[in-house]
């Protein structure tokens, strides 16, 4: 019924992911793994949302309808089990990293020290440092191919600055959806410590076959009283180029805070029109596409993994239940900073994104965007294989 295997017409296309890279490098042969965008179409019926507004011919200021909060509301206890009175609990906002600002600027200060749990998208950190706050990494511990949080190291994280947690779940690029009984253990030491969590769920419906993503807020009353939740349909559904994100946030002096940092920059009056329009209609009509996108991208996901283990047997790819990254330690390729991404786009005319931007942990790993076409993935792996193979060639000679 799905067919993620179509090739995507890119005539009068002009994205970060494609043609900006190919013009910057100058390769019409570069395959992009690179840029957290998906290569597929987007799901039929969100595409036909952009189209009925464009047919009704109006684009002003929108008002969301009563089905927009329902749409949430069902879509939330659908895939995380959590019910929630959207209208009371709901701030929308113009895109995932400006509704984490305005996270940020509610519920901190200047010199405030937020953890975060490394490697972790480099926005986490670049934000909190243009921000004027202090990030503090917990890194993340690799056991048995599988990532876990570092509880014992966390507790120690903890001084009487530091004012917010800042979760990803599920995490990128490590690929896990943290489980009730993680959550739950976390949760206990934010309470304990007295500190909020701000939880970035941008990925929360890219969970493989076989898992299921828990949002935070949903373990106690407790919890959802000192946590605030960052959703965007925009990975799930590959709308990045809409800009629309909202939270939840069930403490109402959680949520004023919040509201008042958007009045601070206009983002009150109106919202995204196709934002809106388009959630709904994913919400609502999109559940299978999903469940067929994921069961694509598990067995991309198993392919890298069988390239890997063949043809670049030092290397290892971590175990994953979410998202649709693949995070490979190259560790063996012995590369300095930067060197990684610079050596495969040259040698290989692949695009990669280096582990080292992702904080610490992340240091000679490579991550590996595989919402693509399978035929795209096999190309880029023999490439990626090649070079390394002649990597690993140089350095015994």
């Amino acid at each position: 019924m799905y067919d993620f295997d179509e090739m995507i017409r890119r005539n009068g296309l002009s994205t970060m992911k494609w043609e900006a890279e190919i013009q910057r490098t100058g390769y019409e042969d570069l395959l992009c793994f690179g840029t957290a965008d998906m290569d597929f179409s987007s799901p039929e019926p969100v595409l036909q949302a952009v189209r009925q507004i464009a047919d009704a011919g109006h684009l002003g200021y929108p008002y969301p309808p009563e089905a927009y909060y329902d749409s949430i509301r069902c879509w939330l206890e659908r895939i995380g089990g959590w019910r929630v009175d959207v209208r009371k609990a709901s701030s929308v906002n113009v895109g995932i990293y400006t509704a984490v600002w305005c996270v940020l600027d509610a519920l901190t200060r200047p010199g405030d020290e937020v953890i975060i749990q490394t490697p972790v998208h480099f926005c986490f950190r670049q934000m909190l440092l243009d921000n004027d706050r202090v990030p503090v990494c917990n890194p993340l511990v690799l056991r048995d191919g599988r990532y876990e949080m570092n509880f014992e190291a966390l507790e120690r994280c903890f001084t009487e600055n530091t004012r917010l947690f800042w979760l990803c779940n599920p995490h990128n690029p490590v690929g896990r959806a943290w489980t009730r009984e993680e959550l739950g253990r976390l949760g206990e030491i934010c309470e304990r410590h007295d500190v909020m969590i701000l939880s970035d769920d941008v990925y929360c419906g890219l969970v493989y076959p076989g898992y299921r993503y828990t949002p935070m807020a949903s373990l106690s009353k407790e919890l959802s009283r000192r946590t605030i939740t960052c959703y965007s349909p925009s990975k799930i559904y590959n709308t990045t180029g809409i800009k629309f994100s909202f939270v939840i946030a069930e403490n109402p002096e959680i949520l004023e805070r919040y509201n008042r940092s958007l009045r601070k920059l206009d983002l009150t009056y109106g919202m995204n029109l196709f934002g809106i329009q388009t959630a709904i209609a994913a919400f609502d009509r999109c559940d299978g596409w999903v469940e067929a996108l994921m069961e694509y991208i598990a067995g991309n996901h198993r392919y890298a993994e069988m390239t890997v283990r063949g043809r670049m047997p030092l290397a290892h790819i971590t175990e994953a239940d979410s998202t649709y990254f693949a995070w490979i330690d190259m560790k063996c390729l012995g590369f300095e900073e930067g060197e990684a991404e610079a050596y495969f786009e040259r040698e290989a005319h692949i695009l990669i994104s280096p582990g080292e931007e992702l904080g610490p942990g992340g240091e000679g790993f490579i991550r590996l965007n595989l919402a693509c076409r399978r035929a795209v993935l096999s190309e880029g792996m023999e490439r990626m294989a090649r070079a390394w193979e002649k990597r690993i060639h140089s350095l015994k000679h």
